[in-house]
Order: structure tokens, then C-alpha cells, then sequence
């Protein structure tokens, strides 16, 4: 996960009652606030996991996402299933096909469509789980196989000394990979993992070392040198590798049932040209998903968002219908928002009028279009489709997991729908 460990953060048990983390809240805010000498860093962070744990649906979100099913089987059989996500799929229903017209006449104008200049490749998926596993059993190959030739030339080796050595400091680096890779497996993989920048760093010094102090011309040294190396990035590629499987099976499923996903019990609604175009871009976008209601800020969200690859284009009306919705004024805003919270993404947003103003809006930016709805199907999937047919993996889940955040209102509707 993303988010720090709040339990962790406050000093008490993630099966401590609320009584207990509002005393070690109080506790620790008195010993982090920086007006008595404490880190201002470290003090937001006892905000932020009292913030979580206060409240009973986001405290039930945050163990279900950090423990799994350790914290599903406490909730109950309801919270292991996916629908505790609290966001909502459904299909977008797509516009019917254009009656072909037979032209004549030699030399006649037609207007192509802009969907007639796309390329369609096949919706492939990002990242590669084979390509994590192949990384992985690389590692794991080339980690084992200079473990075994270390020791081959430690016992071939006439030196009593270089042998005793040599058997104690083998056992010693496989427990180290074998716990750290163990803490790997245990690990739910929620976010993408990092590479263990300085543990390679140090590895690699080490191999370098152990390579001169040997002599470049030694077997023994590289064999050593390459082992350390390997043995330091086994656990991320194991974590890579998880965090690849985890993501096809959480959003690959959804993304081949659903083209659409807005958080539980939402109803959104759109007028008709805003309709007829969400639907032209998801029909010749393969790759197009739209989210509906997505939280920009702590009190807006965006109407509608549609996503190919790694880019992302924020839709709104000049007037947006809710107080919380994202309109002309607060877009850039919005657009500033999104493109921090996923440095992965390329963000735009476009104001869909119904007839263009006669000035440009103050404060345009080029991340900000102003864009007549009805023509706006060709400017907005033009650049949705220079990012190729790809499902972002990554950024979808963090689109979901923003979904996700949205507190599900009490209402007995449960049929979320596009209205045209």
C-alpha cells in the first residue's frame, strides 16, 4: 500500500478498540506536535492514520486492503469478496453502427471519421506478468548457480582457512535472501514495489571489492561478487512478480466484463451530447475505460474521465450539475491534482461547451482545452488513441482505488447507468 502503517504510526495493535487509539492518538499527538519540539513530518502522520482509524468504514477499508483475509475473516464472509471495494462496474451501451452510403459518383468528398485513422492493435496488458517471471527466474537461476560455484571453488581449494570461511558466509547470505523473500510472499502486493536502490548499491560495492581483493583473474571472486548481487534483488522481483499476478486478477477481470466504473450507489447521468460522445470514444477506443464521479480533491470530482493507456482526459460541463462537480473554473485545479497524485499518468481536461465562447477562458493552460461537445469526440480520442490499445494496469488500479475511497451512500438504488 501506498498509505504508512497507521497502526504502526500510533504504537497499537491493528485489533486494538477505538478507545485505545484515540488515547494513543492524544498520546502521540503530544509528542509530535512541533510547537513542543516534535518532527512536523511525523506529526502529520499521526493526523493522517487517526483520520483513518477513526472512522469505522475507512479503518474496515484499510485492514481489508493491508491484511486481506486475516481482516475479512474478522469483518465477516461479505468483506472477502471484491464488492468491499465499494466501486460499481457496468456497460456503457454503444451507439449503433452508421448506415453505409453508396457514393457513385467518381471524385465525391467524403469526411472520414476520425476512428478511420486508427490502427487496431490488440489490448495488451501492462506490466507483463511473463516478463516479471522471466526476471524472476533469471535472478533465481544465475543466484543459485554462483552460490553452488562459490562452494565448488571453496572445496577445491587447498587452503583449510578459504573453505571454513567460505561455507558459514554461503549459509549466511541464502538465509538472508530466504527470509527477505519469505517477507515478500507474505506481503499482499498492493502497490508496485520499488527496487531496493540501496541495497543493490551496497551489493555491488561489495561485489566490486570481493572482485579486486581477489583478483580480476579469480573464479572465486566473481562467483562471490555475482551471489551477493542476485541475492539482493531476489525479493523484488518476487514482489514484482506477485504485484504483476495481483493486478490481472484484481482489474484484468474487471476490465474485460466492464468498460465503465463509478463508485457504489452512484447514478450517474449525462445529457445527450455528452452521451453520444462517451459512447463514440469507448466504441472505437478498445482500450477506453470510463469512471464516473472520480474524486479530484477533498470536496470535488470529476464528472467523467476516460482512460487509455497511461493517459487519462477529465470531461466537464461549463456549469458543473453538483456543487462538488468539477466545472470551467476549478478544471485546472482538478487536471493539477491528478496528474501529482499518478506521476504515471498524462493528464488533460477538456470543458465541453455547447457552443464555444467567442474569448478564450482567463488562465487557460495547455494541459486545459475548451472544445465544442459535438465536435469533441475527434479531438478527445485522437489523443486517447496516441497512447496505443495498452490497459495501464497500474494506473487503473490507482483510478479504482480512488473510486474505492468514496464513502457508498445509503439509498436502495443499485442500478448504476449512463443516461443520454
Amino acid at each position: 500500500m501506498n498509505e504508512p502503517d497507521h497502526y504502526r504510526v500510533l504504537g497499537v495493535s491493528p485489533q486494538a478498540p477505538r478507545s485505545e487509539i484515540q488515547a494513543a492518538y492524544r498520546r502521540r499527538l503530544r509528542e509530535t506536535h512541533p510547537d513542543r519540539g516534535g518532527d512536523e513530518a511525523e506529526f502529520h502522520l499521526v493526523q493522517g492514520a487517526w483520520e483513518t482509524l477513526s472512522h469505522p468504514g475507512l479503518r474496515r477499508e484499510y485492514d481489508l486492503l493491508r491484511f486481506g483475509r486475516r481482516a475479512a475473516r474478522r469483518y465477516g464472509k461479505a468483506a472477502a469478496k471484491p464488492a468491499h471495494r465499494k466501486v460499481r462496474g457496468w456497460n456503457v451501451a454503444p451507439a449503433p453502427a452508421p448506415a453505409q452510403h453508396a457514393f457513385t459518383a467518381e471524385g465525391a468528398l467524403v469526411a472520414v471519421p476520425w476512428h478511420a485513422r486508427l490502427r487496431r492493435l490488440r489490448p495488451v496488458y501492462r506490466p507483463s506478468a511473463w516478463t516479471a517471471a522471466a526476471w524472476c527466474a533469471a535472478a533465481a537461476a544465475v543466484w543459485v548457480f554462483m552460490g553452488l560455484g562459490f562452494l565448488g571453488q571453496a572445496l577445491a581449494s587447498d587452503s583449510w582457512v578459504f573453505l571454513i570461511l567460505a561455507i558459514p558466509v554461503t549459509i549466511a547470505i541464502a538465509m538472508i535472501v530466504a527470509v527477505q523473500t519469505s517477507r515478500a510472499l507474505r506481503r499482499r502486493p498492493d502497490a508496485a514495489p520499488s527496487p531496493p536502490t540501496g541495497r543493490l548499491v551496497a551489493a555491488f560495492l561489495f561485489a566490486v571489492a570481493v572482485i579486486v581483493a581477489a583478483g580480476p583473474s579469480t573464479p572465486w571472486g566473481w562467483a562471490l561478487g555475482l551471489y551477493v548481487l542476485t541475492g539482493a534483488g531476489m525479493a523484488w522481483t518476487v514482489k514484482r512478480l506477485r504485484y504483476t499476478i495481483a493486478l490481472r486478477r484484481s482489474v484484468g477481470g474487471a476490465l474485460r466484463q466492464f468498460n465503465a466504473f463509478g463508485p457504489a450507489g452512484t447514478r450517474p447521468k449525462a445529457d445527450r451530447p455528452t452521451g453520444k460522445l462517451l459512447r463514440e470514444v469507448l466504441t472505437n477506443l478498445p482500450a477506453a475505460r470510463l469512471f464516473v464521479a472520480l474524486p479530484a480533491g477533498a470536496d470535488t470530482r470529476v464528472p467523467h474521465a476516460i482512460v487509455c493507456g497511461d493517459r487519462i482526459a477529465l470531461l466537464c460541463a461549463p456549469i458543473g450539475r453538483d456543487g462538488a462537480d468539477v466545472d470551467s473554473v476549478n478544471l485546472p485545479e482538478a487536471v493539477t491534482a491528478l496528474d501529482a497524485a499518478l506521476p504515471d499518468a498524462h493528464v488533460q481536461g477538456w470543458v465541453l461547451w455547447p457552443t464555444l465562447p467567442e474569448t478564450a477562458r482567463a488562465g487557460e493552460t495547455a494541459a486545459v482545452h475548451d472544445v465544442a461537445v459535438s465536435q469533441a469526440a475527434a479531438d478527445i480520442g485522437l489523443w486517447l488513441a496516441a497512447a496505443g490499445a495498452v490497459y495501464d494496469l497500474p494506473v487503473l488500479q490507482a483510478l479504482r482505488m480512488r473510486l474505492a475511497a468514496v464513502p457508498a451512500p445509503r439509498t436502495g438504488e443499485r442500478n448504476a447507468v449512463v443516461r443520454a
